[in-house]
């Protein structure tokens, strides 16, 4: 086992604990940051599997889904007064 496969290991566990912190975060702004980040961390493994277009694919497309959803999240809920 080379440190390339190893590396590989590491952001394929980076990228199911950034999705299972996705959708268990409360806050909606961490769980889009968790999101992107692991949408980041596939976006590099595509890349190093030498899936370059499904690399980019990943970083550019997923990256505006991501931002277009915690936009519309954002205006669809109310802002919580806490006392």
């Amino acid at each position: 086992m080379d440190a390339i496969e190893v590396l590989n290991g590491l952001a394929l566990i980076a990228a199911v604990v950034l999705a299972v912190l996705a959708v268990h975060l409360r806050d909606v702004l961490k769980g889009a940051i968790a999101l992107a980040l692991m949408s980041a961390v596939l976006a590099a493994v595509f890349y190093g599997m030498g899936a370059t277009f499904a690399a980019m694919f990943e970083l550019s497309v997923c990256a505006g889904f991501i931002t277009v959803l915690l936009l519309a999240v954002i205006a669809l809920t109310e802002a919580r007064n806490e006392q």
